[in-house]
């Protein structure tokens, strides 16, 4: 007989879990039912991460059980969990970027005959599954090759595996923040079929921090904060002020604000508080061009700027990045930054005292955190020879006293700053811990790649502060943004990108998101045609 709605099939009970001195989870009980779509939500350093973890099998609970249709299973077991039919798609891509998409979606079931990899049926496999998702993803193209977005999308098809008769092996799937990569049409996709899923009869638990997919996708939702339960809510039955009060505690200030985010970006200054460029440029881009994915890009960044770049997912937002903070080798053009010319010079030249070009990458796990490094060498990294004595010894007492001001002013939960690394803190702290790095009195120019993906409402409204302190205080900043409210409210200006190119630079009141998504998809002969 199929399960309803109503039936419980998981239950998580009296979850606790600590990482070294930081209680990740204490005494946590959530229950989840067939057919639904269960949102996790909290702060970053919460746990809901973490409590999608132990469930999955990647953590083993200190205290407590997970049990699956009555069935209690082995605690830090992946194998056990998987092929009980618990799957979990994470946050940060876990992947083999050299091997093809359809080799990545069958490493866990090899398709065999005679002894030898079967290709054509791996193909199949593939094909079946990804395509469900997006037709135009071809399966045997290299994974690395892809955009973030599509890399995202492949994973996710990979959790969606079936059995011969055509059914999916999957009975609990647990989403962490699965749409941080995905563009607004690759994440309605997304949540379309998550919806189908759940329909199907699978239970959907759905960690995520924007609020319109918990309002538009789920059906109830679980509120941790600091490491504990606070509640479970049907969602038809909250609002989202109510939300945000369960998950920090407080309310955002903003009276009638309607939407976290909204209420986040209006802490900060009114939305119509842009300043025009004033004085000598910063930064002064000129011809930039990289095979393949940059053509004849030129603008201006002045001090005191936040100046935006929209568009959409593939339009060489991130490439551009690479390109001026020297990562793009084969990038060509002229860069100059307060007289300095650094194109061509590579990264050491960006960051040198007197140029301080500083760069959050949009992906902190592979690009961004030295995660064999403690939280101190991570912060210090780009200013460590500055700060060293004679001979290169490094100076203990300076290196302290930087690193306990940075931890205080960008609020990083963390147990120690030497024995803790990255990997042990939530992916809110990690992200605040690279932007601790870079937003210092050495750097000039900023360059943020999406430096809000994956960080709750409380901590963005922070974020954002800190953003508009700094480009106060004289910082020239270049934002990457996917939030188009948060890219309208933050930008002085904004350049629209597709194809590699600048289609457009909007202003005043021509900065509306209708504006940025016409520039965003205008039509252009690819590069290099």
């Amino acid at each position: 007989m199929p399960m309803t709605a109503t039936d419980t099939v998981l239950i998580a009970e009296r979850i606790s879990k600590r990482f070294g001195q930081t209680q990740a989870l204490s005494d946590v009980s959530v229950s989840f039912r067939a057919g639904e779509v269960h949102a996790l939500m909290g702060e970053n350093g919460a746990g809901k991460s973490t409590l999608g973890k132990v469930i999955a099998g990647l953590h083993k609970q200190d205290t407590g059980t997970v049990s699956l249709l009555g069935q209690t299973l082995e605690a830090g077991s992946l194998d056990g969990a998987f092929h009980a039919g618990i799957r979990i798609v994470h946050q940060e891509l876990a992947q083999c970027p050299n091997l093809s998409v359809a080799e990545n979606l069958c490493l866990h079931d090899m398709p065999t005959r005679n002894g030898m990899v079967d290709f054509a049926e791996m193909i199949r496999r593939a094909e079946e599954l990804v395509h469900q998702l997006d037709p135009t993803i071809d399966v045997r193209r290299p994974l690395g090759l892809l955009s973030p977005g599509r890399r995202q999308i492949c994973q996710i098809a990979a959790s969606l595996d079936r059995s011969e008769d055509g059914s999916t092996n999957a009975k609990v799937i647990v989403f962490d923040e699965p749409t941080s990569s995905l563009s607004i049409s690759e994440a309605n996709t997304l949540m379309g079929i998550t919806r189908q899923l759940a329909a199907d009869g699978l239970t959907i638990i759905y960690v995520s921090h924007r609020m319109s997919e918990i309002f538009g996708c789920c059906d109830r939702v679980s509120v941790l904060r600091d490491g504990k339960f606070v509640a479970t809510n049907v969602v038809a039955e909250i609002d989202e002020p109510t939300l945000v009060e369960q998950m920090i505690g407080r309310r955002l200030s903003t009276p009638g604000a309607k939407g976290s985010l909204k209420a986040a970006i209006s802490e900060i200054a009114d939305d119509d508080n842009h300043a025009p460029p004033a004085g000598e440029p910063r930064m002064v881009v000129r011809d930039l061009n990289s095979p393949g994915k940059l053509q004849d890009i030129s603008f201006e960044l002045h001090p005191g700027e936040v100046l935006g770049v929209g568009g959409l997912v593939g339009a060489g937002r991130s490439e551009l990045f690479d390109a001026l903070f020297g990562i793009d080798t084969r990038a060509t053009g002229s860069i100059v930054v307060d007289g300095n010319d650094i194109a061509g010079k590579g990264t050491r030249a960006a960051i040198k005292a007197g140029v301080g070009v500083g760069y959050v990458p949009e992906d902190r796990r592979i690009q961004g955190l030295f995660f064999n490094l403690g939280i101190d060498e991570n912060i210090l990294a780009p200013i460590m020879p500055e700060i060293a004595g004679m001979g290169g010894v490094r100076n203990a007492a300076e290196e302290l006293e930087i690193v306990q001001r940075r931890i205080e002013k960008f609020q990083i939960k963390t147990a120690s700053l030497r024995a803790t690394t990255p990997d042990e803190l939530s992916g809110g702290n990690q992200q605040k811990l690279l932007i601790a790095r870079w937003m210092t009195q050495n750097t000039r120019v900023l360059l943020l790649d999406e430096p809000t993906r994956g960080i709750d409402v409380g901590t963005k409204a922070e974020v954002y502060k800190l953003i508009r302190e700094a480009a106060e205080a004289g910082l020239a900043i270049l934002l990457v943004s996917s939030e188009m409210p948060e890219l309208l409210a933050l930008s002085d200006r904004i350049l629209v990108m597709g194809d590699g190119r600048i289609q457009g630079e909007l202003t005043g009141t021509d900065m509306t998101q209708t504006n940025i998504l016409t520039l965003a998809t205008k039509e252009n002969t690819p590069i290099g045609v």
